[in-house]
């Protein structure tokens, strides 16, 4: 819980690291500013492979900081901005930024404001990386869009929680069927019933 007192000191440290690979800062209460710090901090940093920023009340103002972090970044593997309380403007726009970021290997976007919108532009950043292994979805709208685009056969891990699928889960149901080396499924929440279940 390093709050946003500390970000200028990370951010200097990381300023002088422009070869970092892995950066791991979630749940540290950085809100909007420190966030902004960090990232431009990381502006001549080219080597990032995983990014962590999970949990750290971001919201919207942030977003256009994470971009420019994003697309100079495309070797990143991966990424992870669970619960930042995200609009689907500032998801939008990270999911641009990734537009170049084949090597993707695990997203995490989980627990923000993702609404049809952003959930095609979800489906825009996985129908492009076909080497995706783990992805969280929890609490989005749309998520039937990204399943229908999820050609991977490669998933690991999938989590679609409280995402009000209801019976329509014929989607995921044909990513089930192409996964067939998935280890962990997540899906509390979603109001599937019987006839929803039985399609899974």
């Amino acid at each position: 819980n390093i709050g946003d007192d500390a970000a200028d000191e990370i951010a200097v440290v990381l300023s002088r690291n422009t070869k970092l690979q892995k950066l791991y800062l979630g749940g540290n209460n950085l809100q909007s500013e420190g966030v902004i710090k960090v990232c431009n901090a990381l502006v001549n940093t080219s080597s990032l492979t995983e990014l962590n920023i999970s949990y750290n009340n971001i919201g919207v103002d942030a977003a256009d900081d994470i971009a420019a972090v994003l697309s100079h970044n495309t070797k990143l593997e991966k990424l992870y901005v669970l619960g930042n309380n995200l609009q689907s403007e500032s998801v939008i726009k990270v999911c641009k930024a990734l537009v170049n970021a084949s090597l993707l290997t695990e997203l995490g976007i989980s627990n923000n404001n993702i609404d049809d919108v952003a959930a095609d532009e979800i489906a825009v950043v996985l129908s492009r990386n076909t080497k995706i292994q783990k992805l969280y979805l929890l609490g989005s709208e749309g998520v039937i869009k990204v399943c229908k685009v999820l050609g991977s056969s490669s998933l690991t891990d999938l989590g679609i929680e409280n995402s009000n699928i209801g019976d329509d889960a014929d989607e995921i149901a044909v990513v089930l069927s192409r996964n067939t080396k998935l280890q962990k499924l997540y899906l509390p929440g979603n109001n599937l019933q019987s006839e929803g279940v039985i399609k899974i």
